[in-house]
């Protein structure tokens, strides 16, 4: 069995085009629909927004406004006039007056005017308008305390905020902070999946499918259709044991496959911060996948004596499961009526538990009902592949 197994893999990859079709053009395809729906859904508060500043003050309280900002997720571009005149469109801009640090230290008011471009992103501009006041409040905080560490402020006092120097300042920025407020992302709600979140999952699901249904099935149909079957069955193999190699071919191929790419998405974890959840979870749930799409494959090449029957026609089976099973657009959004249609599908199920993965952190016993369903439907294509691969 493992010998006709190695040699499925061997002739696989051995072939320039589908080795195209297993590797490169999920990868392609995912990257594309990732981009075109919207990106990443990552943690709310690792999302940063750009913003040209220009510091045309330079004093202690300008610095410690600029470290305020970066410090609230800002993306900063520090310029110069001179620099934001030759800059093509910045989306916000925002300019610290001259004399900023000194009229602020005197107690004179003084206006901080944000700049953005029509066409800017409003969720983007709201973001940054946030953190900058954010970042605002901070600053004034720590001024009302240098100005009021010299003042007695038993209750019979009367307080009165007097000017500071850029010295008791700085005394106040070295002291740390008495209350600090640490918070962090709860998790995900039960949104929709978009952007890679769906892309990703999707195309994985869909490109294991359509490999095991045109390349695998067309590959068997040939070696029927030209005698190689039947000579295996001259060998000392039994009829089970050849058709057992059949599909441990297949599930080979299919688990090379959704290694490789499951690495690929977890470098583009690494270098661009895609959300992916757990990698090992994910590739556990490709493995069960692939155990009902690698008899599925053998089925299918048993019905067809003609190769290019059995790839055409898997080519329509491959995306009429894709469509109906949430590989190309989230089945949510589908009616109710078409989503328990789609239950009859294990590219369904597949999406569900990946879903649970990557989009709601969800664990592997969490996910038992989608895998369970996943191990069933290999039983069942296990069963139609044995009765229907005939070895004469």
């Amino acid at each position: 069995m493992l010998q006709i197994a190695l040699n499925d893999l061997r002739l696989t990859f051995g072939d320039r085009a589908a080795v195209m079709w297993l590797l490169l053009f999920p990868i392609v395809f995912a990257t594309f629909f990732g981009i075109v729906m919207g990106g990443g859904n990552g943690n709310p508060a690792d999302v940063k927004a750009s913003l040209t500043l220009v510091n045309e003050d330079g004093g202690v309280l300008a610095t410690n406004f600029i470290t305020e900002l970066e410090s609230q997720g800002l993306d900063l571009n520090v310029v110069t006039m001179e620099e934001l005149a030759l800059l093509e469109n910045p989306y916000r801009t925002l300019v610290i007056p001259a004399d900023f640090t000194t009229k602020v230290f005197s107690g004179i008011q003084v206006t901080l005017q944000l700049k953005k471009q029509p066409d800017t992103s409003e969720e983007a501009a709201l973001l940054a308008q946030t953190r900058i006041i954010r970042a605002i409040s901070r600053s004034i905080g720590r001024i009302i305390t240098a100005s009021a560490s010299s003042i007695d402020t038993s209750i019979d006092a009367n307080i009165d905020i007097k000017a500071i120097s850029p010295e008791e300042f700085e005394s106040v920025q070295a002291t740390p902070d008495l209350v600090l407020v640490e918070s962090q992302y709860a998790g995900r709600s039960e949104v929709i999946p978009s952007g890679f979140s769906q892309s990703i999952p999707g195309n994985t699901v869909m490109f294991v499918m359509l490999i095991a249904l045109t390349y695998g099935a067309a590959t068997l149909s040939g070696e029927r259709q030209n005698g190689l079957l039947h000579r295996l069955a001259t060998t000392p193999l039994s009829k089970r044991e050849i058709i057992f190699g059949k599909i441990l071919g297949r599930l080979v191929i299919a688990s090379l496959q959704v290694t490789i790419l499951v690495l690929v998405a977890f470098v583009a974890h690494l270098i661009f911060g895609i959300v992916i959840g757990n990698i090992f979870n994910v590739w556990i749930v490709l493995l069960v996948y692939n155990l009902c799409v690698a008899p599925l494959g053998v089925a299918f090449g048993a019905w067809f004596r003609d190769p290019e029957r059995a790839a055409n026609i898997g080519v329509i089976l491959t995306m009429v499961m894709a469509a109906l099973g949430g590989c190309w657009w989230p089945i949510e959004i589908v009616p109710a009526s078409m989503q328990k249609l789609a239950l009859i599908f294990p590219t369904t199920w597949a999406m569900k538990a990946l879903h649970g993965v990557i989009s709601f952190g969800r664990s592997l016993p969490e996910l038992m009902l989608p895998l369970a369903v996943l191990l069933g439907f290999a039983i069942v294509f296990t069963a139609i592949a044995v009765r229907s691969l005939r070895i004469e």
